[in-house]
């Protein structure tokens, strides 16, 4: 799908028809899951080659940048929660001093927010560079608020592991830490992948950013202190593991211990029983009168014997 938008009365306007004039026009082209007819248009409207859309989607080209004559290509790394899957989908910035273009398989977030704005009139970068850091800073913006329920979402989650009196709560708590192990991961993925685009900017700032060099130095500093706190979260999610890990031990050992004691108790009437149990004529007790009860009060002493020292031990 193609959303084209071009300036008119100093504000971005979306542009209704999509032919090769108004194409050329537009100050940005935002493209997600194309068609071929629409890379075709694309192609023939853009002053930049145009990458194809597997190269784009391919992990390796999460800090893929390209110089052209007159412009550049920049892919960058968005995060988007699917109902309760999170995927990082990779945009390629296609980038001259006259447009920008947006390209990618799915739709971003951040690129919907941004075309939202435009068409409810609201007021909005015009120049592509400035377009292109807005968008930054919005996907910046996005894996901070990420973050902060990921803080909170792990809060939660360590009263369930914490509350020891809830074995259900502990079981369950292991699924929901390696999801957030997962979100952690991708928003680091994405963070440090914003931090390479930012430094790949600063190295053509001569050329391209001008009076916009602070505003790139501000993005850096924001995204350096996003970068501790999605470290801490992820410390904090392999406490939270190992305690789960440590407290389920702590029941199963529990359970092995008391198997054990059980076998300990039940150890010597099993063997009365079994001496008793033997068939052989000369067995002196068998001819006891009291021989059945005698043995009977033997085997119960013998049981209860372990279970007492076990008893004042404290191992029951």
């Amino acid at each position: 799908m193609i959303n084209a938008f071009k300036l008119e009365g100093g504000q971005l306007k979306p542009t209704l028809n999509l032919t090769d004039k108004d194409l050329k026009s537009a100050v940005w082209i935002d493209v997600f899951e194309p068609t071929e007819h629409e890379l075709e248009l694309l192609n023939n409207a853009s002053m930049l080659p145009i990458p194809d859309i597997d190269e784009v989607t391919e992990l390796e080209g999460t800090s893929h940048h390209e110089e052209y004559d007159g412009g550049f290509q920049i892919n960058c790394l968005f995060m988007h929660r699917k109902v309760d899957e999170v995927l990082n989908i990779n945009v390629a910035f296609i980038i001259n001093e006259q447009s920008i273009i947006t390209l990618a398989d799915d739709e971003v977030p951040e690129l919907r927010l941004l075309r939202n704005r435009i068409k409810k009139g609201l007021k909005t970068s015009t120049k592509p560079k400035n377009i292109f850091l807005d968008l930054l800073e919005m996907k910046f913006e996005q894996l901070g608020e990420s973050l902060q329920d990921g803080y909170r979402r792990l809060n939660h989650i360590s009263k369930q592991v914490l509350n020891v009196k809830s074995k259900l709560s502990i079981e369950n708590s292991i699924e929901e830490l390696a999801r957030e192990d997962d979100i952690i991961g991708k928003t680091r993925l994405c963070l440090i992948a914003g931090q390479k685009d930012l430094l790949f900017l600063l190295r053509k700032k001569n050329q391209w950013l001008g009076e916009d060099n602070q505003i790139i130095h501000e993005l850096l500093a924001d995204l350096e202190t996003l970068l501790p706190h999605n470290t801490y979260l992820s410390e904090k999610v392999d406490f939270l593991l190992n305690a789960t890990q440590g407290f389920i031990n702590i029941e199963q050992n529990q359970i092995i211990k008391i198997f054990s004691i059980m076998a300990v108790v039940f150890l010597p009437p099993t063997m009365i029983a079994s001496i008793y149990g033997m068939n052989f004529s000369l067995m002196p007790e068998l001819n006891w009168k009291y021989g059945y009860e005698v043995t009977l009060i033997l085997m119960l002493i013998s049981g209860v014997a372990p279970y007492l020292f076990f008893k004042i031990k404290g191992y029951l």
